[in-house]
């Protein structure tokens, strides 16, 4: 399939007059037409150089502790200064002097891709995605995921509240929320989704913020994985790579179980408004 995409890539930037075309065979036309758009994405943190220095630090955590304190600093080495700070402090290891040459660190920038993409599989690159709206996602940094996931769970909030009357418990679950997420939920509080959600019982949470907020972000976290569903798997990598391996992996497994298709379209509208409040 991948290499079909690839090829039709190939014949939409050179063969314009299709002039190629007319060497398939019926099949194979109709497995191209079958292929969606493919999207014009620019200056996207993802090129293909660069995967490895957009990628969220904690994904390569597992890696580098297989290898000594001392092998694992030399691939901090290939990494961003904020990554390489990171893992340092994570994994306690020393900073040792950038004496590497460019073939080492090309090597060993390697071996840190092949422990993200497995050699028998392809991912491919953001020129190749097709058209959708939620590729608007990759232009987004981890925090500002972090804080779109944080607005999705209002949308479970503004549910929950309809089954909580004790005002003092009401002001209790407010005052736990910042104030542009007060703002919004301003803004949802009698919006009626066209599908319905298992209910999270808010209001046992409601004299702990850690873990009201916690139970909303998993909430944010398992709607961002529905929008994500019917999207090509390559997207959904990308986004889960912007995000920390905990959410990642959670958001990756969710979105692979089943396609929430009905969902999936109104949860992108929900987030396509909340990426329009993130850069106000």
């Amino acid at each position: 399939m991948k290499k079909t995409i690839v090829f039709k890539k190939f014949l939409e930037r050179f063969d314009k007059s299709n002039k190629l075309v007319k060497y398939l065979t019926n099949p194979e036309i109709e497995n191209l037409n079958r292929i969606p758009s493919f999207a014009k994405i620019k200056n996207s943190r993802f090129s293909k150089e660069s995967i490895v220095d957009n990628v969220h630090y904690s994904w390569f955590i597992p890696m580098l502790n297989i290898y000594s304190n001392k092998e694992a600093a030399l691939f901090l080495l290939t990494l961003k200064k904020q990554q390489r700070k990171s893992l340092q402090n994570i994994l306690s290891l020393e900073d040792i002097e950038n004496d590497l040459n460019s073939t080492v660190k090309s090597f060993l920038k390697d071996l840190l891709l092949r422990s993200l993409i497995k050699k028998e599989d392809q991912l491919l690159g953001v020129d190749f995605l097709f058209d959708s709206k939620l590729n608007n996602l990759l232009f987004l940094s981890k925090n500002s995921l972090v804080k779109l996931i944080d607005f999705l769970g209002m949308y479970d909030l503004a549910k929950e509240l309809k089954f909580i009357v004790e005002k003092k418990q009401l002001k209790k679950i407010y005052s736990y929320l910042k104030e542009d997420e007060k703002k919004f939920l301003k803004e949802i509080l009698h919006y009626k989704e066209p599908f319905s959600t298992k209910r999270i019982n808010i209001e046992k949470y409601s004299h702990d913020k850690k873990k009201l907020r916690n139970a909303l972000h998993r909430c944010g976290l398992l709607r961002l994985s529905y929008a994500l569903s019917p999207e090509s798997i390559d997207l959904i990598w990308y986004v889960c790579h912007t995000l920390d391996i905990g959410r990642g992996n959670y958001i990756f497994k969710e979105s692979l179980a089943k396609k929430q298709t009905q969902a999936s379209d109104v949860i992108t509208e929900e987030i396509l408004k909340i990426i329009n409040i993130i850069k106000r």
